[in-house]
């Protein structure tokens, strides 16, 4: 059972940086290709630069900053592989 649930962990992180990163795909090429094409890229780029947008700007600040802090402590507590 743990390996099961380890295992459905490393697919779920997978897939969420997959997600991630497929955003930040369609924002760059948004950024290369303009707004003048009506297709899935700017579709996401516009979803995704409005509710950037609708953040306060402390919010987006703390989340990096959290997860700054996350990634340097994991790098420094972790055993080296």
């Amino acid at each position: 059972m743990a390996n099961f649930l380890r295992q459905l962990r490393i697919i779920g992180w997978a897939a969420v940086e997959a997600a991630f990163l497929l955003i930040v795909l369609c924002l760059l090429l948004n950024i290369i290709i303009g707004d003048k094409t009506d297709s899935f890229i700017s579709g996401v780029a516009k979803n995704a630069t409005a509710f950037l947008q609708s953040l306060p700007p402390g919010i987006f600040l703390g989340v990096v900053l959290i997860v700054v802090i996350w990634a340097f402590l994991r790098s420094r507590l972790l055993p080296p592989r």
